[in-house]
């Protein structure tokens, strides 16, 4: 389930809790624990067309947050993420919502 500050399957999850598990997990990218926000400001900036399955997508404005970034998922390509809403889950990024918070993809440097 999504739990605010969620790191683990023990725990639940919420965005940035979820990409760093995988991440780590899955030998990527050792990822400590830390914000969405946190994950944005150790990547590299890719553009729409540069992005690949595996890279992350921001996004911006989805709940009243200090930074500028609120929000991360996994980009899976063809225009999807899976990240942690309620349940984990994938999810277009086409839809207005989505498209609406856009912030920017990135690649873990």
């Amino acid at each position: 389930p999504y739990v605010w500050g969620g790191s683990t399957p023990e725990t639940g999850f919420d965005c940035s809790g979820y990409v760093c598990w995988v991440y780590t997990q899955s030998g990527v990218y050792h990822l400590p624990r830390t914000s969405a926000q946190g994950i944005f400001d150790q990547c590299a900036v890719v553009s729409r067309e540069e992005a690949q399955p595996g890279d992350l997508i921001f996004f911006t404005g989805t709940y009243a947050s200090a930074s500028p970034v609120s929000h991360v998922g996994i980009y899976v390509g063809d225009n999807m993420m899976i990240h942690c809403g309620n349940p984990i889950s994938y999810a277009s990024i086409e839809t207005s919502y989505w498209q609406s918070h856009f912030y920017a993809y990135g690649r873990i440097r």
